[in-house]
């Protein structure tokens, strides 16, 4: 079908199309955002809990590296194998797909890279997710993800709130707002 044929209604039409193709498509797919959500926020609770009543101290937050690394595998391992047996993605998808690419990429090292040297996590991490739900919920015009990428991106404003080891507690609970709702609800989306 080629674009100069087509009135600029149909045009409009097509990309309206493809968009809810591809809200289909990754209803399919909304397993990252739950798989995500829940190990990140599982991570934030365990690490609040080491924080609390173990005496690691600072070493606690070896747990969060250790996280990304498995929760890395683990995607990896999924999408190897969906890989062989997916089909078609529209244009939509891909581009997603890609920049989540990027942006799990910057964040594994990230992770990796914290304990040694001086970041702040509570600021770059809530920042660069927040971006990548942001992008994917205006780009499939699904209000859920929007709003929890705005939710993140502001975390480091709001968390100045939060008293000592609770910023943790916080950002669990952001996790679940941004994550696990906008997952769940993507999952039983209906085109």
């Amino acid at each position: 079908m080629k674009n100069e044929n087509n009135t600029p209604k149909e045009q409009l039409d097509l990309i309206e199309k493809m968009i809810s193709q591809a809200k289909v498509n990754l209803s399919r797919h909304s397993f990252d955002f739950i798989f995500w959500g829940w190990l990140v926020s599982l991570t934030a609770v365990s690490n609040f809990l080491l924080l609390t009543i173990t005496s690691l101290g600072y070493k606690s937050y070896l747990i969060w590296p250790l996280s990304a690394v498995i929760g890395f595998i683990a995607i990896y391992v999924r999408y190897s194998k969906a890989a062989k047996v997916e089909s078609h993605k529209t244009h939509v998808e891909y581009f997603i797909s890609r920049m989540w690419m990027v942006i799990g990429g910057v964040l594994v090292l990230l992770s990796i890279a914290s304990p040694f040297i001086k970041i702040q996590p509570w600021f770059l991490f809530p920042v660069l997710a927040g971006i990548g739900t942001l992008v994917t919920g205006v780009v499939l015009k699904f209000k859920p993800l929007s709003f929890g990428g705005i939710f993140l991106i502001t975390f480091p404003f709001y968390s100045i709130l939060a008293i000592g080891n609770s910023i943790v507690l916080l950002y669990a609970l952001v996790v679940v707002v941004s994550y696990l709702i906008p997952g769940y609800l993507l999952k039983n989306y209906k085109a």
